[in-house]
């Protein structure tokens, strides 16, 4: 009994703290059969792991997914590491990232205008997206498809001006200046989801998307993968 007493207390605890994001957890990693495609990021693709399965429905593969639920832009980076240093031949990186920096991060992004504290953190998730991606270039990755965030619901949705930010003032300049853009054989597109993803679309913690929304996700991502002929 002591046993299934500290078993239970355990499991409650991780649960706890899995869902107020005091860990990370990597809850998707179905077994892959296409290496040469690899997705890097944060929750929107791990909690429910839908993206990975509609993009297999369309493909036909199984594209390795490394992203981890709660992962920071710097977690993404290590995810990417790991990446290109299993598989060297990687062609196509579906990414996103920085979003838990300014939802977990000690910057007060809810304001309008924002905080000089906010936009430098913002700045700071901009300058770890430039590295990321010209790693990719240095390594001979052909093109990385990266997934901007939609418009966060209810009590989220006050950091919905730091999301307009990032579209305005900070995508702009890190995909513009890309040698994956400049210098590469392929290219580094971002995807900007915000007029399709609506509220309907979004979990009623305000963050997360619906199978539904996941689903317009995966195809926008695959869309843009043929629309660029990437390797998919």
């Amino acid at each position: 009994m002591k046993l299934q007493g500290n078993l239970l207390a355990l499991l409650v605890g991780l649960s706890i703290a899995v869902f107020f994001g005091a860990c990370k957890a990597d809850f998707n990693d179905p077994r892959a059969d296409e290496y040469d495609v690899q997705i890097i990021g944060d929750s929107i693709f791990d909690l429910s792991g839908e993206i990975q399965q509609v993009l297999r429905d369309l493909s036909g593969k199984m594209y390795k997914d490394r992203s981890v639920s709660g992962e920071k832009i710097a977690g993404i980076l290590n995810q990417y590491d790991k990446a290109v240093n299993g598989q060297p031949s990687l062609k196509t990186v579906i990414a996103n990232g920085g979003g838990n920096d300014i939802l977990r991060g000690s910057a007060d992004c809810e304001t309008d205008p924002l905080t000089f504290q906010c936009i430098d953190l913002i700045n700071y998730v901009a300058d770890r997206m430039e590295v990321v991606l010209e790693n990719m270039y240095v390594d001979g990755v052909d093109d990385n498809i990266w997934l901007g965030y939609y418009n966060l619901t209810g009590s989220e949705a006050a950091k919905n001006e730091a999301i307009a930010y990032c579209y305005t003032s900070i995508y702009p300049g890190v995909f513009g200046s890309a040698s994956l853009n400049v210098l590469g054989p392929g290219g580094a597109y971002l995807i900007d989801p915000r007029s399709n993803i609506q509220s309907s679309h979004v979990k009623s913690d305000g963050l997360h998307p619906t199978d539904p929304g996941s689903s317009i996700l995966a195809n926008l991502i695959w869309d843009e993968m043929v629309l660029q002929d990437t390797y998919r």
